[in-house]
């Protein structure tokens, strides 16, 4: 019986939900990958399509254009084609270097749901998200 119990709790809690492959375990949210700027772009242009290219999948929640800073909300869609989901949500965090010369992108992911989440990044998100700005604002390799 005891058996019975734990194991309909776990279906029906965190425990039940299917973690994404993509969703790496970190207790800091993960690391940050850089960008570095071309040569000819401004920085009011660069930060605007940043922006914009973030923006066009995400709400943002926070924005410092003067502190070359950008916060997404939570996304409860990302890894779930669209469909929302309590177990598992994403966010995306940019910030300029100083110079100006740089970008640094971050993705946070978290799994699990309410009360406890387990913390981490999503790998797809970030390859996703580093490609698109790097395709507008970044530097070509040759």
């Amino acid at each position: 019986m005891i058996l019975f119990v734990c194991l309909a709790t776990c279906l029906f809690s965190s425990c039940g939900a299917i973690k994404p492959r993509s969703f790496v375990k970190a207790t800091d949210g993960g690391a940050w990958s850089s960008i570095m700027l071309r040569e000819d772009i401004s920085y009011d242009q660069a930060f605007n399509e940043v922006l914009d290219v973030i923006a066009r999948r995400f709400e943002m929640d926070m924005i410092s254009k003067d502190g070359g800073y950008g916060r997404t909300n939570w996304c409860y869609t990302w890894n779930d084609r669209g469909r929302y989901t309590e177990k598992y949500r994403t966010r995306v965090i940019f910030k300029f270097s100083s110079d100006r010369k740089k970008v640094d992108i971050k993705t946070e992911a978290e799994f699990g749901g309410e009360p406890r989440w387990i913390r981490g990044f999503d790998t797809r998100l970030l390859s996703t998200i580093k490609q698109d700005i790097s395709g507008a604002v970044g530097r070509t390799v040759h």
